[in-house]
């Protein structure tokens, strides 16, 4: 495995007093970041934090799920129309009490966010090009105009992700994080077994998800050491029709099924007694949390290799093959290690569960809160 930073993780902090918090998206369309923003509003108003919520430009199909937390302020523009950013908002930005956070989550986010009075300013980077694409540069020169050291604010998913913003300005980042926080079962929750030969993968149907091809193809050799082997693939996608194909022209055909996504509260169901899960991003994060034993997928791999257990990637990597130069392995031979005794098995499933865990909601937003706490006690 590759050297790769060690996460620092803040020490020695005095409690600070932030109870009034303010979020900054330009919308809340169906994505990844309005999905975070769901949970982190909902957990900071059930914890007892005063939270607003400022869409600068538009609602979208997530609102909805923002106006059923209780005690939530919301600013959306009412109307679909032109300017991409509504007067209105800004207005309320401006004229806004000061918050004793404020957190944005893009550099047009950021850039915003210094309209509205705040004691400590953080934006979130979720993607390793953020601050690399030409969409953003003028808005990145904006930020710099005013605050030579804005990157001091960024807080990054990952150390994959905190390496590709600081090539892309130049500067040197700090180590402030916070991971996609997931909300998991109980810590003692159980869906794997080491008896079990149910195979399980959770994700979009696409040309860049490799895995899937990789993995029918190792079913017909799984069968052979044990014919109850099968493989469920819940997702949905451009790639459906390649996929079924795939399958319907393998000697595995009968042990591999395709299912449709998994709705909300369904992914228990979909893990439950799984032998292992193979895959990347949020569902796999439950499914480790969940006592079932991850196999890293890969995204455009020609080879459709993985990165290893999911407790072998670095910390608050989740298999998206962003960092570089990681070792590799045949998923084969990894579903296979499974297999060697049931003491291997359930030693992979704890350490998968430990890094899981990791990601857990209330671990996440407490370490988020004490690094925005350090920040005020600073200032």
């Amino acid at each position: 495995m590759i050297p790769f930073e060690t996460i620092n993780r803040p020490e020695n902090q005095q409690p600070g007093h932030i109870r009034k918090i303010a979020l900054v998206h330009k919308h809340m369309k169906a994505g990844g970041i309005e999905a975070l923003i769901v949970r982190m509003a909902r957990w900071l108003s059930s914890n007892g934090y005063s939270v607003s919520v400022y869409l600068y430009s538009s609602g979208g199909p997530l609102l909805r799920h923002l106006q059923q937390i209780d005690g939530l302020e919301i600013i959306v523009r009412d109307n679909g129309k032109e300017p991409p950013i509504d007067l209105s908002v800004l207005k309320r930005l401006v004229r806004a009490e000061k918050y004793d956070l404020v957190y944005s989550f893009s550099p047009s986010g950021l850039l915003l966010s210094y309209a509205i009075p705040a004691h400590v300013r953080l934006s979130g980077v979720y993607q390793p090009e953020t601050y690399k694409l030409e969409r953003n540069r003028k808005v990145i020169r904006a930020i710099r105009a005013f605050d030579k050291n804005f990157h001091q604010k960024l807080v990054f998913m990952n150390p994959t992700v905190r390496r590709y913003s600081a090539r892309a300005l130049a500067a040197e980042m700090p180590e402030q994080f916070m991971p996609l926080p997931v909300e998991q079962g109980a810590e003692d929750q159980q869906l794997g077994s080491p008896h079990s030969r149910r195979i399980v993968s959770v994700g979009a149907i696409q040309q860049f998800s490799t895995h899937y091809a990789q993995v029918i193809e190792l079913m017909e050799e799984l069968i052979q050491i044990d014919p109850e082997f099968n493989y469920h693939i819940f997702g949905e996608g451009p790639d459906e029709a390649r996929l079924q194909k795939s399958i319907a022209e393998s000697d595995a055909r009968d042990h591999i099924f395709l299912h449709p996504m998994p709705r909300n509260g369904m992914v228990k169901c979909v893990l439950e007694d799984s032998f292992c899960f193979i895959g990347s991003g949020a569902v796999m994060i439950q499914a480790c949390g969940s006592g079932i034993p991850g196999i890293t997928s890969r995204t455009n791999d020609a080879d459709a290799l993985s990165e290893g257990y999911f407790h072998n990637l670095p910390p608050y990597e989740i298999g998206e093959s962003f960092w570089e130069a990681p070792e590799t392995y045949e998923i084969g031979e990894l579903v296979k290690n499974l297999l060697v005794s049931e003491n291997v098995y359930r030693k992979v499933a704890e350490r998968c569960k430990q890094k899981a865990r990791r990601f857990e909601i209330d671990a996440v937003m407490g370490d988020f809160l004490q690094l925005a706490e350090g920040k005020l006690a600073a200032n």
